[in-house]
């Protein structure tokens, strides 16, 4: 079976704290060109699709119908990651056992995080974002929650998540599982680790949130991996206008167009 494994959308219905970046259609048709190019058997959708610490789920599936009703139409497969807990469907995690014996494991992975792993945290963080939408009203507000927000995305450099924290976590499941995949971090990553003696894998399957198309094509039986990457040269969102800063260019490009600029690196 190959599976392609992508996360964090976070789809919501904010107009001021947008932060996916694609017009339905054209995120549907990269999709596609994905499922048909590679064969894929199978979409998992490994968690934080949906941001319902921003927004209610009925206005998120109101306002991204289109998008919705095609991933439910391809039996997309949802995991549950700490922005979308709540959802009243999907599941925590989702296995495979192949041929072989080997088992694929595949969670969205803020349980190796103690704020976002926690019941206590993903609350307060909730209430932040409640907090967080009545006051980037105010256009000032909302260009310096932005200019932050490009900066830890990694648009300058890196996210400012610390990789190895979740490559331990990951380490922790190989005890268990041959191979991992999470996301979470926003952030493509893929180490070959070894745990009582045996190979193990683990990926990180990145984002699609911000213009971004990444993820990881995977094939159960044989483990032949692709690393499928799209990433805008600048922060795209759909709703949020361009902020003029003096002195700088603007925070938002446009959304990127399909079919430019994608990679398809081999394992």
């Amino acid at each position: 079976m190959k599976l392609f494994v992508v996360s964090d959308l976070h789809l919501e219905a904010s107009e001021t704290l947008g932060t996916f970046g694609w017009d339905q259609e054209d995120f549907i048709a990269m999709m596609e060109t994905v499922r048909t190019t590679h064969s894929i058997d199978k979409v998992v959708l490994n968690g934080d699709t949906f941001d319902l610490c921003k927004s209610a789920y009925s206005d998120i599936a109101a306002r991204n119908k289109k998008l919705i009703s095609y991933l439910t139409g391809i039996n997309a497969l949802f995991v549950k990651g700490n922005h979308d807990i709540s959802l009243p469907f999907g599941q925590k995690h989702f296995g495979v056992i192949n041929g072989k014996g080997e088992k694929i494991y595949i969670e969205h992975g803020h349980r190796g995080d103690f704020i976002n792993g926690t019941a206590v945290g993903r609350f307060i963080g909730k209430m932040f974002y409640r907090f967080l939408k009545c006051v980037t009203r105010v256009s000032f507000i909302q260009a310096l929650y932005y200019g932050y927000v490009e900066h830890d995305e990694g648009f300058k450099g890196h996210r400012n998540y610390n990789s190895y924290k979740y490559l331990r976590h990951a380490v922790r499941l190989h005890r268990k599982y041959d191979v991992v995949i999470l996301g979470h971090t926003h952030k493509m990553e893929h180490h070959d680790t070894y745990s009582r003696g045996n190979y193990k894998r683990y990926f990180n399957s990145g984002s699609c949130s911000f213009g971004r198309f990444q993820g990881i094509v995977l094939d159960t039986e044989t483990l032949e991996h692709r690393t499928i990457r799209f990433d805008p040269p600048q922060v795209s969102t759909k709703y949020a206008k361009p902020v003029s800063r003096p002195g700088r260019a603007p925070i938002f490009s446009v959304r990127p167009v399909i079919g430019s600029n994608i990679v398809w690196a081999p394992a």
